[in-house]
């Protein structure tokens, strides 16, 4: 269940277990029910409590009014693209100074060398790549944000 929440973006809550008073952790609903089979298996039923209520519809009546996970998961996204561009232009500046620096001024009046133009069209590329995997970096970087799936409920 806690790769489920982990990939839900679902936080994990604590829970006193009424029968013998200890504190339990568990990844979901307290709606979420779990079952054991005739085949000795686990199962979990009603996995509707497996994302959160949206707080635009409050009320018993209202239960049934969730967010969907793909609108989460674009929030996770988006909150650590922000995280990365804003981290990204001053690495990415710092990378195009070094590569001003280095590149071959032409000489008064003449234009570079077609090796020469390769050459800066290779760094280019390099630096582009290193911006790439920078972002990388940053996006595994970013703040992972969870989603307490308990929050609106009338019995949490």
């Amino acid at each position: 269940m806690l790769q489920v929440a982990e990939a839900l973006h679902i936080k994990v809550n604590k829970v006193i277990d009424p029968k013998n008073n200890k504190s339990i952790e568990i990844a979901g609903s307290i709606e979420v029910k779990g079952i054991k089979g005739s085949d000795r298996r686990n199962y979990i039923v009603d996995l509707q409590g497996l994302v959160p209520r949206d707080a635009n519809y409050l009320g018993d009546d209202a239960h049934t009014c969730l967010v969907r996970p793909e609108l989460i998961s674009l929030f996770q996204r988006a909150k650590a693209m922000d995280y990365a561009s804003d981290r990204i232009k001053a690495f990415s500046q710092r990378l195009d100074e070094e590569r001003l620096a280095a590149e071959p001024k032409p000489e008064e009046g003449k234009e570079l060398t077609e090796e020469q133009k390769r050459d800066v069209q290779r760094r280019r590329q390099e630096d582009n790549l290193k911006k790439l995997k920078e972002v990388e970096r940053l996006i595994k970087e970013a703040t992972k944000y969870s989603f307490n799936v308990n929050v609106f409920k009338s019995n949490a």
